[in-house]
């Protein structure tokens, strides 16, 4: 199959938020113009099951891997998609598994030497001669570039229940893999490759679905998240499994207060650590029988931050960015939404609307995932057309700030304007402001300074802001004419 450009219309416009919006639990303005994301690209085949979730994982060189499972008659065969830091597909995909008796949503990491891990539930055959026939836990290899794939020997697990289940994986400080998936009654992990190893059991009353796993980069302990439909154990919990297994914690609101009623998970938990910070965080709708918010969670903490008022909201996920920060997106009434944090984690900047594939959502959006640890988000949507389920791709760009002070002032007396230029908060240094014929770049402090000579004439000046990897924003600066002289008494 050869990825497919759709070019259609725009990939997504940003526009004004709808009444009510809260972010950060503080109203702010939400931007109202054109983002230059990349056109939609399809990744998948056609002929999507709308359970298939694709696994993502960045290496070094900037480019994002996406490994996804294919039909292939009563089989499934395992592709694997090449991004490059733009946010362009490069060219057709290639072959990781083929003709696979069963297998289930696979996760991707990037081991310690820089290449890639695929870990993966599944049985090749049903031939107990077969060495993968058991239905344990699973890997594949590959170089940083994925050029080429190597199953790895044997399983790696005790548990031969690993295929009915998705894999959620990470990667421990010291390079050693970890990974977790659901059966009847437990829910169960792996530390390393050791299949002598014992299986770490959680929750072994029943009811665990959609683990995942995420490291943080402060404590490097490593934190499994689930959601659980068990009598009056409902909804969302995290618990830190290495290197000392801690208590699990319940997400704040992910269930009714007595926990006999919640919204089930249908993608892989979204759980993250922050990159180069610490904490681990879980996104999530709150609400009953709908979602009221969208919410973010640190694990340990008290108190969600509630991140939008979104009723009806779907699909919830979240990405590290840089320098500390998250992505976090969702669907609602068949569009998408993303919003980025500032550094600290602490608050988030404008919703962005993102409009589906032309033509391709009639049925509605079926899974949201992204990655975001370059800056910009690489956004991937399931949605269906008739007789059509695939995912599609696009790159989001975060929005700039900018505010002039003055923002007014008496052009015959002229003075100094200063731009500061922001990002949800943070100084953004190296921007460009475009104004009156000069172009000023930002500070440290993400400030330039424009003189305005005395003797101006009235007016009023744009300012244009652009910056690399951003959205551009622009403001305006008012020349006034000097008010007349008072008469004297």
């Amino acid at each position: 199959m050869t990825s497919e450009r759709l070019a259609e219309r725009p990939a997504f416009a940003v526009v004004c938020a709808l009444v009510g919006i809260m972010l950060a639990m503080n109203p702010v303005n939400v931007l109202c113009q054109q983002n230059p994301a990349t056109p939609w690209t399809r990744i998948t085949d056609t002929t999507d099951s709308n359970s298939f979730e694709p696994a993502l994982a960045r290496t070094a060189d900037g480019v994002l891997h996406v490994v996804w499972l294919k039909k292939n008659g009563s089989n499934r065969d395992v592709m694997h998609t090449t991004i490059s830091a733009d946010g362009k597909v490069a060219g057709a995909p290639g072959t990781v598994l083929e003709g696979w008796a069963s297998l289930n949503n696979p996760d991707l990491i990037v081991t310690k030497n820089g290449g890639l891990q695929l870990f993966f539930g599944g049985q090749r055959t049903t031939d107990v001669k077969d060495p993968y026939s058991s239905g344990s836990l699973y890997s594949a290899t590959a170089p940083a570039s994925g050029a080429a794939w190597t199953l790895d020997k044997g399983a790696h697990a005790e548990s031969n229940a690993v295929t009915s289940s998705p894999v959620g994986a990470g990667v421990m400080p010291d390079g050693t893999p970890v990974a977790a998936w659901a059966v009847s009654f437990a829910l169960q992990a792996h530390i390393g490759l050791n299949p002598k190893t014992e299986d770490m059991k959680f929750q072994t009353t029943c009811c665990a679905y959609q683990p995942d796993i995420a490291v943080d980069a402060g404590s490097g302990e490593a934190v499994l998240g689930w959601y659980s439909n068990a009598s009056k154990e409902q909804g969302l919990y995290t618990q830190t499994i290495s290197p000392t297994p801690g208590q699990k914690e319940f997400v704040p609101d992910s269930a009714t207060p007595d926990r006999n009623s919640s919204l089930s998970l249908d993608q892989r938990m979204a759980i993250t650590a922050r990159l180069g910070a610490p904490g681990v965080y879980v996104a999530y709708g709150a609400g009953y029988p709908t979602y009221k918010t969208v919410n973010v969670w640190r694990h340990g903490s008290t108190d969600p931050l509630v991140v939008a008022q979104a009723e009806g909201a779907r699909h919830v996920n979240i990405s590290a960015g840089p320098e500390g920060r998250l992505w976090v997106m969702w669907q609602r009434n068949r569009r998408a939404y993303a919003t980025r944090s500032n550094r600290a984690a602490t608050r988030f900047g404008a919703i962005l609307e993102i409009a589906p594939p032309a033509g391709k959502a009639e049925s509605g959006i079926y899974k949201v995932k992204g990655e975001g640890s370059l800056g910009p988000l690489d956004l991937f949507v399931a949605c269906a057309a008739v007789n059509e389920l695939a995912t599609y791709h696009t790159q989001v760009l975060p929005p700039l700030s900018v505010s002039a002070s003055p923002a007014k002032l008496i052009a015959e007396d002229g003075g100094t304007v200063t731009f500061m230029v922001s990002d949800v908060g943070d100084p953004v240094a190296g921007a460009t402001i475009t104004v009156n014929g000069e172009n000023l770049t930002t500070d440290a402090q993400g400030r330039a300074a424009l003189p305005i000579p005395k003797g101006s004439k009235p007016g009023t000046l744009s300012a244009k802001v652009e910056m690399n990897g951003y959205t551009g924003t622009s403001t305006k600066v008012t020349l006034a004419p000097k008010p007349p002289a008072k008469p004297k008494k």
